[in-house]
Formats: C-alpha cells, structure tokens, sequence
C-alpha cells in the first residue's frame, strides 16, 4: 500500500512474511477494507507499458503466473548520463545475391532469411544491424545456445567494437551488471545471446536477429514454457520493431507464415560428396579409411553421435533387462572413465554392477555408443591424432568452450566427437569430413517433427565439412532413400511435410501438451481422468483430444508423468478449455516441441 501515485511497472520493495521483496505494481485500486502493508521504497526501475503487454501475453498464452513472467524480464532504469552516440559503421562487402537479400529482408517488419549454408547469412544480418544501429536504434541478436557465442562475438567485434556485448547464463555478475549499466547509458548497442537476451532494458529497440530459429533451444523447459523465437515476432507486433529470422533448415512454422527470402548461392565456392552406409551403429572401416585419408593431408573432421557418455546403456543378455535409474523410467548411462552410471535425467550415479540386479546373470552387454566410446576407440587407433569431445560433459564452462574452439580454429584438434553442438554453425574452412552416427534413433522417435528434427540435423552436420574446397559427408542409416532425396534439396522436403501435416499438426493446428506428474502414480492417473473428463465437458468441439496415457518417459526424479495431447484451430479455445479443467500437479505447455 502506498498513498503516493506510482505509476503501473513501477518496481518497489516490500516486506512478505518478514522478508523484504521486490515487487512491481501492475494495477491501481481502491484500499480494501483489511490491513495492507505498506510500500517500503520505491525503486529507479521499471517496464515500460508495452513490455507489460508482453509480460500478460506470456502469463496468458504459456499458463504461468505474472511472478513468473515478470522474472524473465530484467528491469529498465531511469537513464541518466544517456549518451546519444551516432556512428557510422563498416559493412561486410555483399556479393550481388546477398545484396537482394538485404534489399528484400530490409523492406519486410518481419521476414525469414532461408539461406543454404556458406550462403552469407551473417554478412546479411550484419548489414541490417548497421543499417538499425546508424539510426540510434538498439539490436538483439538472438543466438540457440552459448557454443556459438565465441565465434559471433568474433566477428560481430570487427564491426560494432565496444557497442557489441555478449549476454548468457555463463557470465559473471559482474560483467552482466557492466552491460547493464552500458545499455543503460547508450554505449552499448547491439546485445547478441542466448534467448534471456530477449528480456534486456534495451532503449530504442529497433531490431530482433533470431539465428538458426529452427533451433529447439529457443523453447525454455521450465515455465514460462516460451519459445524466444515466436515471442521475438510478438515483440515485432507490440512494439513497432522490424524481426528478422534466418537458417539454412527453417522451421516448417516459420517456411509457411512468414514472408521468406530464399539465398542459395554459396558465399563459399565447394563441393561435397555424399556417402552413405547401411546403419550398424558402428565405426566402419570405410570410416576409419576416410579418417586416415585426410589426417595424412591435415585436414580435419567431426564425428557427430546423438549420445553422450560411452554408451547410451547396458542390458541383460540373458533376461534382457535394461538397467535403469531408480528414479527415472531410463536406462542410465555408462560412463567408463568414472566407473559408473548415470542418469542424465536426475542425475542419480551409482557403480557399474557386475551381475544383472533382475536374474544375477553375468553376462552384461552396452548398447547405442556415446561419444567418450568414439573418442577412446579412435585414440587406439590414430595415436598421433589430437581428438577432442564436444558435449555437454565436455564443456562445462566458457573458458573450456572457447579454449576446445579456438584450439580447432587453430588446427590443434584434428578430430571433434559431439553431439548436436556439432551443428550450431561453427565456421571453419579445414574441416573436410562429416562423419554421421546414430540419426535413425532420431528419425524414429514417436514425434510429428521426427522427421524435421532428423534432417535438419543432418544438414546442418553436412554443411559444417567443405567450407574450404571439398567436403565429404558419411552417413549411417538404414533410410538411405529418405535422406538421399532431402539431403541436397531442403525446401523440398518441406513443401512434402507440408501435405503431411495438414488438418493435423502444426502449422495447420496448434497443439496443446498437459503433463500431470506425482509421486504416487494412482494419484497421478486420478489426476489425467479428472482433466480428460472435464475436457471432454467443453462445450467447443473445436478443441479435440489427441491422445493421452504414460509420458514417453514414464518417471523422472522419482513422479510418474501423464500427457494429455489436445489439438485445435484456436488457440483461444484450446487455451479457454484448460484454464476450465486447471488443477494442481500438472503443468502446461503451450506450442510444445518435445513430447518425452
């Protein structure tokens, strides 16, 4: 309570069961009749109007609560010392392609730069970015994951020098409160990071790049589940700004909604040849010969595996049991170096059993090899390469990132083994074999965007070999036809996807995921007959049910989970019949892209 007049986004500092808090005031009103406590202080920040249209349009359309909303947010301050700089900048030189390019994206608010890899799509957003900056206008330059920061910021840094700041979860406090302060007093101009980027104070904000837009990592686990990418275009919309999306394997929602620009000429002249093997889920000889070949010429190569650690898991010759988590309906993982398994799930470790826990039988066997196996096995048997991993256990801060890198831009590493890091957009022109295992497991899984996920992938591998002349590209599957037909040919497969998914999937309809988790599975099937029975009630039969049952992954962390499938043309009605049938333990997701 307050009798001073404060504005709606003002934020404040309260007292809540004898601890202080910050607050924000979103409406006034009347003083009700019971006690209030009062406003301690009243603070230099706040959201300007049309970022609190945003904040209710997320607490709406992904089912969170304003609290959660407003906390993706990070608060504008009152600008003092506000330093009006005009610049003018140096361009990339374009070639007569990307020039059409710019000139079409350029005219658009917002618009899809669907560019082939070594097209020039970064020379395309550099030069709209200077066209925006030149204006005192401010840039977010969205980016899928922080395994591409050292290279942008690279070469961003040639142009927009100290008005460039990176922004991720990696930084130092202190170094986000320096960019804070810069974007506060207008030397800092163009913000490039990952999605929280998107929440910035940036004053003037003129322009949204969202890099590899197809990415998944643009939608957030944890609520608000929203996905960067559709919110960076409703901040287009709200706030009179112009967004730019841009990928060489664009989303099928961002191919049929937005106004698009195709570039397909090469920025660099290659060539690639294509080889495909019958999947084994092996290394082959054929790709051991191949590794050989251009480690004699030293030149370089990735090895991509969708799976971490040695094995994905081990199981039971004799009964056939696979050992799982204790907590986690999953098969843990086997980690040879630490000696043990681990859930990448919960976390839960424990040591590699001797005899099977189900039948006492000795005879274990590992199955679906991870990346430490690949890397283990090929230092056998090229001990004179340098070969390095690229995932997560890998990487576990910037300095590694940035120092793996830097030490293949280099030539240091001959060979990276990784997972889907691999394929976000690292540039090197030395790279001259692409090595693809395990995309069946991906191709197969029990998801309308299975097929989207498993050939973007696998470009997107693809096109990370022959930046500097010839490439080569081994592929391991038992669907040869399939990716022979796709490989070469992207926007092909999406005007078929498109006939595929019509009257069913989106972008045709807009689905709508409820999963109930307990930690008492009877409570947890109560729950989804509770919610299944109320929608069924709803009055609009817009609003169907696709399906419902287990989750893919039945128990993580110890609670069962249950999916509740629904699928309308309105997002209006699908949203109105779940907000009717809320109750307590389950957890929505609005537009969702995984279904495990």
């Amino acid at each position: 309570m307050s009798e001073k007049d404060i504005d709606e986004g003002t934020y404040v500092d309260i007292v809540l069961r004898g601890k202080s808090r910050s607050g924000v005031v979103v409406k006034k009103v009347s003083k009700p009749s019971f006690k209030c406590e009062e406003i301690v202080s009243i603070k230099d920040e706040f959201l300007p109007k049309n970022r609190l249209k945003i904040v209710k349009f997320i607490s709406s359309y992904y089912f969170s609560s304003l609290g959660d909303a407003f906390g993706l947010f990070v608060p504008f301050s009152i600008q003092k010392d506000f330093k009006d700089i005009k610049k003018i900048f140096n361009a990339p030189v374009l070639s007569i392609p990307q020039k059409k390019a710019f000139l079409s994206v350029k005219k658009e608010q917002i618009s899809l730069l669907f560019g082939d890899t070594n097209s020039g799509k970064t020379e395309i957003y550099i030069s709209l970015i200077k066209n925006i900056v030149e204006k005192n206008q401010t840039v977010i330059f969205l980016i899928p994951e922080i395994s591409l920061t050292p290279q942008m910021e690279k070469r961003l840094k040639i142009y927009f020098g100290d008005m460039l700041a990176i922004w991720h979860s990696k930084i130092t406090k202190k170094r986000k409160k320096e960019i804070l302060d810069g974007i506060n007093k207008g030397t800092i101009k163009v913000v490039a990071g990952a999605r929280s980027a998107l929440f910035l104070p940036m004053p003037n904000l003129g322009l949204i790049v969202v890099d590899e837009e197809h990415d998944s990592s643009y939608k957030s686990n944890s609520r608000p589940r929203y996905n960067a990418r559709d919110l960076s275009i409703y901040f287009a919309k709200v706030l009179g700004i112009k967004v730019l999306l841009g990928s060489a394997t664009p989303s099928l929602n961002s191919y049929y909604k937005l106004k698009s620009y195709r570039l397909k000429e090469s920025y660099i002249k290659s060539s690639k040849e294509f080889i495909y093997e019958k999947s084994s889920d092996d290394i082959s000889e054929n790709i051991l010969s191949n590794i050989a070949e251009i480690l004699s010429r030293k030149k370089q190569a990735i090895i991509f595996l969708p799976t971490r650690a040695n094995f994905k898991y081990i199981s039971c010759f004799e009964c056939g049991e696979v050992i799982k988590c204790p907590f986690c309906s999953v098969g843990m993982s086997l980690h040879k170096y630490n000696n043990i398994l681990k859930c990448h799930y919960c976390g839960y470790a424990q040591k590699i059993p001797q005899k099977c826990p189900s039948c006492d039988s000795l005879h274990l066997g590992s199955f679906r090899m991870g990346t430490e196996e690949v890397k283990e096995r090929l230092c056998k048997i090229f001990p004179n390469a340098n070969i390095e991993k690229f995932d997560r256990d890998a990487i576990k801060s910037e300095k590694k990132l940035k120092e793996i890198l830097q030490n293949f831009n280099d030539k240091k590493i001959d060979i990276l083994v990784g997972t889907q890091m691999l394929s976000k957009g690292h540039d090197y022109c030395n790279i001259e074999l692409a090595v693809i295992l395990g995309i069946d497991s991906i191709l197969s899984q029990n998801d309308f965007k299975a097929r989207e996920n498993a050939l973007s992938l696998a470009v997107q591998i693809a096109g990370r070999s022959g930046r500097g002349g010839e490439g080569r590209v081994i592929l391991q599957t038992s669907n040869e036809d399939f990716f022979k037909e796709y490989m070469g040919d992207y926007e092909k497969f999406l005007k078929d996807e498109l006939k595929f998914r019509e009257g069913l999937y989106p972008p045709f309809k807009k689905l709508l995921r409820v999963l109930i988790s307990h930690k008492d599975r009877n409570k947890a099937i109560a729950i989804m007959e509770k919610v299944l029975k109320c929608i069924k009630k709803y009055k609009d039969k817009s609003v169907q049910i696709v399906g419902s049952g287990e989750a893919v992954i039945e128990k993580i962390g110890g609670k069962y989970r249950y999916n509740i499938l629904l699928r309308s043309d309105s997002a209006t009605s699908i949203l109105k019949a779940v907000s009717l049938c809320r109750e307590n333990f389950c957890e929505i997701d609005m537009d969702p892209l995984s279904f495990s």
